[in-house]
C-alpha cells in the first residue's frame, strides 16, 4: 500500500518576514552582548543589547550609545551587517543568493521576498530582485566613495570604514552613526557648511527612499518611455514633503535667531534642506534642527508619520498611502463614488488597505504613548509622542525618553521600532490564522449607516 505524505503546512509570507527579523535581531543582541563588541571589555546589558539590534535591524537608528565610543570595529560591524539587512530585508536578500547559484525557491519564500519590496506577483521578480542587490550596492559604494574623499583626510584609514557605515546607514534611512570619532563633539553639525558631506548623503537617503521597484521603472525608462502611475506618486509627494520640511526648517532658522545667528544664509538653506531629507525617516540631524522648538518638532512628526515609499528601506505610512487617502477624501467632497488620481480610477481594495494602514498606525502609537505616559507620567507628552512616532516610523530621533526611561519604556520602544519595520498590517497578518478563502462567495445585504 503506497504511503501518501501528509502535505506540510506553509508558512504565511507575512510570517516568513517577521520571523527572519527576529532571528537577525537575535543573533545581534548575542554579538553586541559580548565583551569584545564594547570598547570597555564588559558584558554589555542584554536589554540595551536588544534595543540597539532591534533599532538596528529596524533601521531606526535610536542609540542609548555612542556607536563610536561605546562599541569597537566588531560592534560596530555588527551593526552595520544588521541596518544592510534590516534595510534590504533578509529574505530579499537570500532570494538573491538563492538566484545568483541557480536554487529554485519555494513559493512562500518567493511570495515574501516579492513582499518586502513591493512587487506586485512573482512574474518577472528575478530579475528585480537582481537589480536590487547591483543598484544598491552600486549606489551604496558610489557613496562611500564620495565621502572617502572628506573623511580619510580627517580620519586616516579609519575614515574608509567610516565612510562605508555613513554610505550604508544613509541608504538605508538608518540614522546610526560614527561622527563622533576623532574626538567629533558636533556630530554632523560640525559638516553643516560641506555640502560635499551633507548632499551626498541626503541623495543617498532620498534614493533608499523612493524604493526599488520606482528604480527599476526609471532605469528601464530610456527603453519603455513610461512610468508608472506608483513611480508619479511616489516622486510627486516625495516633492511635496520635501518642500514642506524645507520650508518649516527653514522657518525655523529664520524665526530662533539666537541659536541660529552663527549660521550663514548658504548653510541655513543647507541645513534646511538636509533636514527635510533626514526627517522623513533617516534620523540624522544637524543643528538640532528637528527638535528645535515645539514647531519643529510639530512639522518633524508629520514628515515622520508620511514617511517615504512602499518597498523602500525607510518607514511611515508612506506617500503611496497619503496620495490614495487624499485622493478619497476629494472624491467624497466632490460627491464623486470613487476615488481618482491622474485620470484613473483608485480600486477599492487599495482604498481598504490605506485607511486600514491609517487605522493601525494611530492604533499602535496611540497605545505605545499611553503605556510610556503611564510609566513615566513626568515626561512631557510631546517628548513621549515625538519618540514613539520616530520609533514607530523607523526614523530614529529621539527626545531622550528611550534613554531615560527604565527597562519596561526600553521594551516598549523596541516593540514599536519592530511593528514600525514590519509594518502593522504584516504583523498582524503574520499573527492571525490563514482563512482567507472563509466567506469569500457568502453574499450579505447592505447596510444603511449615517456618517458624519
Amino acid at each position: 500500500m503506497p504511503i501518501i505524505k501528509k502535505k506540510q503546512k506553509q508558512l504565511k509570507p507575512a510570517r516568513v518576514l517577521t520571523l527572519s527579523l527576529l532571528g537577525v535581531i537575535a543573533a545581534g543582541t548575542f554579538l553586541l552582548c559580548l565583551p569584545i563588541s564594547s570598547k570597555d571589555g564588559g558584558w554589555t546589558n542584554f536589554v540595551d543589547s536588544l534595543f540597539t539590534a532591534v533599532s538596528a535591524t529596524s533601521v531606526t537608528g535610536i542609540s542609548l550609545f555612542d556607536t563610536f565610543g561605546h562599541w569597537t570595529m566588531l560592534g560596530q560591524t555588527v551593526i552595520l551587517l544588521m541596518m544592510q539587512i534590516g534595510g534590504l530585508g533578509l529574505v530579499t536578500i537570500v532570494t538573491f543568493f538563492n538566484f545568483a547559484i541557480g536554487r529554485k525557491m519555494g513559493l512562500v519564500k518567493a511570495n515574501a521576498a516579492a513582499g518586502e519590496v513591493s512587487v506586485t506577483g512573482f512574474v518577472g521578480s528575478k530579475r528585480l530582485f537582481i537589480r536590487i542587490i547591483t543598484y544598491t550596492l552600486g549606489i551604496e559604494l558610489a557613496g562611500a566613495a564620495l565621502l572617502c574623499i572628506t573623511f580619510i583626510p580627517e580620519y586616516g584609514a579609519y575614515g574608509v570604514f567610516m565612510a562605508v557605515f555613513m554610505a550604508v546607514s544613509s541608504f538605508c534611512n538608518a540614522g546610526f552613526d560614527v561622527m563622533s570619532a576623532g574626538g567629533n563633539t558636533e556630530g554632523l553639525t560640525a559638516y553643516a557648511d560641506k555640502p560635499q558631506v551633507l548632499v551626498v548623503m541626503a541623495l543617498l537617503i532620498f534614493l533608499g527612499g523612493i524604493g526599488f521597484v520606482v528604480w527599476d521603472n526609471l532605469a528601464n525608462y530610456h527603453k519603455t518611455k513610461r512610468l508608472f502611475m506608483h513611480t508619479k506618486l511616489v516622486l510627486a509627494f516625495s516633492g511635496i514633503m520635501l518642500l514642506v520640511g524645507f520650508i518649516a526648517y527653514f522657518i525655523v532658522c529664520l524665526v530662533d535667531v539666537d541659536k541660529y545667528a552663527g549660521m550663514g544664509v548658504g548653510e541655513k538653506l543647507l541645513s534646511s534642506a538636509f533636514a527635510s531629507f533626514s526627517s522623513r525617516t533617516a534620523g540624522f540631524s544637524v543643528a538640532d534642527l528637528p527638535y528645535a522648538n515645539d514647531f519643529a518638532r510639530l512639522a518633524t512628526i508629520m514628515l515622520m508619520f508620511v514617511g517615504a515609499a512602499p518597498g523602500s528601506t525607510a518607514g511611515g505610512i508612506k506617500v503611496t498611502t497619503l496620495a490614495i487617502l487624499t485622493a478619497t477624501v476629494m472624491a467624497v467632497i466632490r460627491g464623486r463614488e470613487d476615488a481618482s488620481i491622474y485620470g484613473h480610477r483608485i480600486p477599492k481594495k487599495l482604498v481598504y488597505k490605506s485607511v486600514t494602514v491609517l487605522a493601525l498606525s494611530i492604533g499602535f502609537i496611540i497605545l505605545s504613548f499611553a503605556s510610556i505616559y503611564l510609566l513615566i507620567p513626568e515626561t512631557p507628552e510631546l517628548d513621549i509622542l515625538y519618540e514613539v512616532i520616530s520609533a514607530f516610523t523607523t526614523t530614529g530621533f529621539s527626545a531622550g525618553v528611550s534613554d531615560a526611561g527604565g527597562i519596561a519604556v526600553k521594551l516598549i520602544i523596541c516593540l514599536t521600532m519592530f511593528i514600525g519595520r514590519v509594518g502593522p498590517v504584516s504583523l498582524l497578518l503574520s499573527l492571525t490564522a490563514d482563512k482567507s478563502g472563509e466567506g469569500k462567495n457568502k453574499v450579505m445585504p447592505d447596510c444603511e449607516i449615517l456618517i458624519g
